[in-house]
């Protein structure tokens, strides 16, 4: 039977191997001859860059750690399936009602989701991240990137 150490290697491996293969794919990307820094691959760079550094904290961390309690990693498993269920609601929803409703309302649930059980959320917290983050990377799409997002009910922007 697989230990924890070992399932936590293997995803950091599948992180690296899937940033690797999205790496290649955003380098494929057509840019303008003499386009500026930031272009049309600036933000999946900068994705690759992070998926890049995850896997690599995931393997390090899994070498360091010992094996987690079952209670542990049953409590892992309901998080992660939360965490898909989420995503797939906020990808049905991130059209009709728009990136910046979503977004704000993905991440403050994400937040929630990811907190300790033994710490108490802190919703105000949470909710100044998720809107400042959300308004943040739709400015940078909007005004730097030059791509419309989904306005969906909020249509002032």
């Amino acid at each position: 039977m697989k230990t924890q150490k070992m399932q936590d290697q293997m995803f950091g491996i599948i992180v690296l191997a899937v940033a690797a293969f999205y790496t290649v794919c955003t380098l494929m990307i057509p840019v303008k001859e003499g386009a500026d820094i930031i272009n049309a691959r600036t933000m999946p760079l900068l994705l690759a860059a992070l998926m890049w550094i995850l896997g690599i904290c995931q393997l390090v961390n899994a070498r360091k750690s010992d094996t987690k309690p079952l209670e542990k990693a049953q409590r892992d498993l309901r998080t992660v399936f939360k965490t898909a269920v989420l995503i797939v609601i906020y990808i049905a929803l991130f059209e009709p009602v728009g990136f910046l409703i979503t977004t704000v309302v993905y991440l403050l649930l994400q937040f929630i989701f990811l907190t300790p059980a033994d710490k108490k959320p802190n919703f105000v917290l949470y909710g100044v991240i998720a809107v400042v983050v959300s308004l943040f990377v739709y400015t940078i799409f909007r005004y730097s990137l030059d791509i419309i997002l989904p306005q969906g009910l909020i249509t002032f922007f």
